[in-house]
């Protein structure tokens, strides 16, 4: 099964920037940065959540 989830998010890009220096996170723009730390939150929320409950995590992936 396929899920397309579409959303815009609205952030302060002078924190978003803060927290990139403070993690030394130079090599991506603001918008790769959130972008990747949301999705890498999603999936691993899911993966998490099915391995709690006994399913099987390792079949979630980002599909391009």
């Amino acid at each position: 099964m396929k899920i397309k989830i579409e959303f815009t998010v609205d952030v302060d890009a002078d924190v978003i920037e803060a927290y990139m220096v403070e993690l030394n996170a130079t090599d991506e723009t603001k918008h790769e940065f959130v972008r990747s730390w949301i999705k890498a939150g999603g999936i691993g929320s899911l993966e998490e959540s099915l391995a709690n409950n006994g399913f099987a995590n390792n079949l979630v992936r980002e599909v391009v």
